[in-house]
């Protein structure tokens, strides 16, 4: 059966936490509607033991946090998942992240270590005014791959979304339009073509067969 780790920041002292949470919030409820298997972590108990070892258990992990080229970590900036945790536990899974920069150091590192899906971006991920567009944006790649649609479909039917929610922001705040636009731009969306969620597995079937204010 698959199963979905949700880890977020929506601790009140982070800046952009309502954000992470709203994300959060919309993965689960794309969870349910596909009658997804999930469980959440969030702070005071996201660290590295509670999201990278529980990837044993889980063939996909959805991360909303404050990241840099390394990693992704929690409200004390300590390390979640990163080039220097122990990563095992990600290989033939997946990871769909809304952090910044990650996709620099952090995703060479864990498709080095047999990771099969990665989502996130190669610069900051800004996040200003209205959130709406940026969650339906962001998120709306997994809710096609959590639909079972493969990852070409999914990383199309996001470069639409992304087009979408674009078109909507130039006629109602252009400003904003343009950090959308970035958004876009630093996109990573990696995998095999014709992957998709039962591609995925938990350690036990394989042994059977800059989000930082507006910048970061």
């Amino acid at each position: 059966m698959n199963k979905v780790l949700i880890a977020y920041n929506n601790d009140t002292g982070t800046i952009l936490h309502d954000f992470m949470e709203s994300c959060a919030d919309e993965a689960k409820q794309i969870c349910a509607d596909n009658g997804i298997e999930f469980s959440s972590v969030c702070p005071p108990d996201m660290n590295e033991e509670n999201v990278v070892g529980a990837m044993s258990e889980h063939q996909l992990c959805f991360i909303a946090g404050h990241g840099d080229d390394d990693g992704i970590y929690n409200e004390d900036d300590a390390e979640v998942v990163s080039t220097h945790t122990t990563n095992y536990n990600f290989s033939g899974k997946g990871i769909y992240s809304v952090a910044c920069s990650c996709a620099r150091n952090l995703y060479p590192h864990l498709k080095g270590l047999g990771l099969l899906f990665f989502v996130g971006y190669n610069d900051a991920f800004i996040v200003r005014g209205e959130r709406e567009p940026f969650v339906v944006s962001a998120l709306s790649g997994l809710k096609s791959f959590l639909s079972g649609s493969n990852i070409k479909t999914s990383k199309e039917k996001m470069k639409v979304t992304f087009d979408e929610q674009i078109a909507i922001l130039s006629e109602t705040d252009p400003w904003v339009a343009v950090d959308l636009v970035h958004n876009k731009e630093a996109l990573v969306f990696e995998g095999d073509d014709a992957l998709d969620i039962s591609s995925l597995h938990n350690n036990e079937s394989a042994s059977e067969n800059q989000l930082t204010g507006v910048n970061g």
